[in-house]
């Protein structure tokens, strides 16, 4: 069916709409309260995925943060389990949001991915002890986050404020000629001591590589809550050559992080940048930047950066990182997402991932300490915090075509702690 309606479309009209909406776990920006994740995004993103969002806004942590979730390392992973670790990883950070992502993240993620999963396959070849399976595996890994598709996925989080967030995300994809175009179905319910909100968002996205090095991804769609609708898009611009790969992204989108954020109807306008660089085969670097507008009046700006070094082992790798995260706001809103006057966090994160025939895994822990100044809750806010983040993520394929891939993650500090758990099935057409 979706076939059928993809092509109805005129041509003229796929890459005109190419600004697609989509829900995405949330990204540190929104979580409610300081993390030991950085910037980083988890890399357990099942490579068959081409949800690209969660598997958020980015999407997957790191060790600075801002927000309350556990982010993964940026390192779109090697292994076909990383793009899905990319999503569940965001979801441990805070409840769902809607983001103009999805095209965003495809842009970003397909970069990545295949440029990670080229220098894995390169440090195979260059390594006797690595078994020559794993390069196949990789290589693979990147080729089929672009194959269309059919996904669905639901994730929970809870935390200790009170907040009860349910997402729920169907996405099917498609190539018509040399655009992949998605279509995207989210709901988000949300529960506080308050009451109980929902939003609903219907998303199109397109991605299109315009040369080797060039790519570039749009998204359009609406959302609707119980008294509110209004329209989400974005536009991102992905440039990979060498050991570089650089992203410029602008996306307007309804925060959907809890059910307070939903009830106050906040929208954002996020202005990004982001860049990675290879130093070695072995060590990598991300650099990011978020300029952003909310519809309260409020703004905000967003700088991470997170070195990590890559141990390739016997079919499985090991990630030891480092990150460091700055974040200021305007004000201090209070309208349901954690907005501190000046947010600093820094620390660490080890990640093991592996990728056999028939399952995957993904495990990563970070300890970090954040210094805050101004946050929500007045005089007895705490303006320092350890902060622990565990995620783990294990997927199956009981057939070529097919992936099932379940996740938890947790996140304490002293006076906040949050757990979140997802499942997603994917089929590759």
């Amino acid at each position: 069916m979706l076939l059928v309606v993809l092509l109805m479309l005129p041509e003229a009209t796929a890459f005109a709409g190419s600004s697609i909406l989509e829900i995405e776990p949330p990204l540190d920006a929104d979580s409610h309260h300081p993390s030991a994740s950085s910037s980083r995004k988890s890399s357990n993103n099942d490579q068959n995925d081409q949800d690209d969002a969660p598997d958020t806004d980015a999407t997957s942590n790191q060790a600075a943060t801002d927000g309350g979730k556990a982010k993964s390392s940026h390192n779109d992973a090697d292994d076909d389990d990383d793009d899905d670790d990319d999503d569940q990883v965001a979801s441990t950070k805070s409840s769902v949001r809607y983001t103009a992502a999805s095209a965003d993240s495809s842009a970003k993620d397909n970069g990545k991915n295949s440029k990670s999963a080229q220098r894995d396959a390169a440090d195979d070849d260059s390594d006797e002890d690595d078994d020559s399976d794993d390069d196949t595996a990789y290589v693979s890994a990147a080729k089929d986050k672009e194959r269309p598709g059919l996904e669905t996925r639901v994730d929970r989080e809870t935390d200790s404020d009170g907040n009860d967030t349910i997402a729920t995300s169907t996405i099917a994809s498609a190539f018509i000629g040399d655009y992949l175009v998605s279509l995207r179905k989210d709901v988000v319910a949300a529960h506080d001591p308050l009451g109980s909100e929902r939003a609903e968002a219907s998303l199109i996205s397109i991605h299109k590589d315009l040369s080797e090095t060039f790519a570039l991804s749009g998204a359009f769609g609406s959302y609707r809550t119980l008294r509110y609708d209004d329209f989400v898009g974005s536009m991102v611009a992905h440039w990979h050559a060498g050991d570089w790969s650089i992203s410029a992204s602008i996306a307007r989108d309804l925060l959907a992080k809890s059910a307070e954020s939903i009830r106050s109807n906040i929208r954002q306008t996020d202005f990004g940048l982001s860049a990675s660089y290879d130093l070695t085969k072995h060590i990598s670097s991300d650099f990011e930047f978020h300029r952003r507008l909310y519809s309260d009046g409020n703004s905000s700006n967003d700088l991470g950066f997170s070195p990590v070094y890559e141990f390739a082992l016997d079919k499985s790798q090991f990630d030891l990182g480092y990150s460091f995260n700055y974040r200021s706001f305007a004000r201090a809103a209070n309208h349901g997402y954690y907005d501190p006057r000046r947010l600093i966090s820094n620390g660490l994160t080890a990640t093991w991932k592996f990728d056999r025939d028939g399952y995957y895994g993904n495990f990563e822990a970070s300890e970090g300490h954040a210094d805050i100044k101004g946050a929500s809750g007045g005089p007895g806010a705490p303006n320092s915090a350890m902060c622990t983040s565990v995620v783990a993520t294990m997927g199956l394929r009981p057939r070529k075509d097919v992936s099932v891939e379940g996740y938890w993650g947790g996140e304490w500090s002293a006076a906040w702690s949050s757990n979140a758990l997802g499942l997603k099935i994917r089929y590759s057409f």
